[in-house]
């Protein structure tokens, strides 16, 4: 439903992760923004009649599994697991023709910057060139499919390892919590086909390292960005949270729900 004017947004997490906790405590702390709840794996999801938006902050998993219904409900989610997008299935259920009604799906920008520029350049027509390397600290990179030796390595640290260098889509299903920054380039550029991502556990990197470079008709953009990782979750940069909080500010200015007093960006 549309905001009205003094009304307070109702707000609820999805996923009770660290992100969504930091975020739920500054939100609560902060804001006039009615907190509806934090829902698990197993929890009865709310309709529109409940909640005005969610914030999904936990697996690429329960966007596959959770936010259809939601969207279904005529909820509007804001989207920080931009990597289940990576999956050509999920973008056609999630925004494609055959898209849920009623809700909106409201990409968070997360631990990267710059997109708004990439999205310029694209408006004018089709990018030649998007990539993004990241670069963290090796032990924030183990995954479960890894061989042994090389989990040994990476949780060593003693060398920089390129460890994945190819398409974005599928090097962010392959880090489904280091990479989603790849997902949201590629949505960003609309260049699903187009758009690679290089990821290097490199024991130098004390920041999370992000480096962008998208060309167009109209111009070039190179954006790097460094984030210091969360003391909790050192695979997510802690900035995440309050780049989800900054999403819920524009929201409720654009709906015109009460809140703190910004100009909307977009």
């Amino acid at each position: 439903m549309a905001g009205q004017g003094a009304a307070n947004l109702r707000v609820a997490f999805l996923g009770g992760g660290n992100i969504n906790r930091t975020l739920r405590e500054e939100v609560e702390r902060t804001r006039p923004y009615e907190v509806i709840g934090t829902f698990g794996r197993d929890d009865e999801l709310p309709t529109g009649a409940d909640v005005d938006v969610v914030v999904e902050a936990a697996t690429q998993a329960a966007v596959r599994e959770r936010v259809p219904a939601l969207l279904d409900a005529g909820v509007d989610v804001v989207l920080l697991s931009v990597g289940a997008l990576s999956d050509a299935a999920v973008r056609a259920r999630l925004l494609g023709p055959q898209a849920p009604g009623g809700g909106k799906l409201i990409a968070c920008t997360g631990a990267i910057g710059g997109l708004d520029q990439v999205r310029a350049l694209r408006a004018a027509g089709p990018l030649r060139t998007v990539s993004i390397e990241s670069r963290k600290l090796p032990a924030a990179l183990v995954q479960p499919w890894m061989s042994p030796e090389l989990q040994h390595d990476l949780r060593a640290g003693g060398r920089e390892i390129m460890l994945a260098d190819g398409p974005a889509g599928q090097v962010s299903q392959r880090f489904p919590s280091s990479a989603n920054v790849a997902a949201a380039l590629a949505l960003a550029a609309d260049a699903w086909d187009l758009a690679t991502a290089r990821i290097i556990a490199d024991p130098a990197a004390v920041h999370t390292r992000h480096e962008i470079h998208a060309v167009g008709e109209l111009g070039e953009v190179r954006v790097v960005v460094e984030n210091a990782p969360s003391p909790e979750r050192p695979r997510s940069s802690a900035v995440v949270a309050w780049a989800a909080l900054r999403a819920l500010d524009d929201y409720a200015r654009l709906r015109d729900f009460a809140g703190p007093p910004g100009v909307l960006m977009l």
